[in-house]
């Protein structure tokens, strides 16, 4: 197959927002091909979890908030 581009679907995500406070969203992420859910505190936090599924790589996201060490 040398030469050829395969092009694959990232993935497929249902999103529920729970709540909205401090202008910004709060819910939870289901990864439908993985079967995987997982809660967000925030619009920014949702964006990188699914940043994070498609690219592979796991973000370690501090208790509290994502931008606190």
């Amino acid at each position: 197959m040398s030469g050829k581009t395969i092009k694959k679907d990232k993935g497929t995500f249902i999103i529920k927002i729970h709540e909205c406070q401090n202008a910004t969203w709060q819910g939870s992420v289901l990864w439908v091909e993985e079967q995987q859910e997982q809660y967000f505190r925030s619009a920014l936090e949702l964006l990188k979890l699914i940043d994070g599924a498609i690219t592979g790589i796991e973000e370690n996201i501090v208790e509290g908030g994502s931008h606190e060490k």
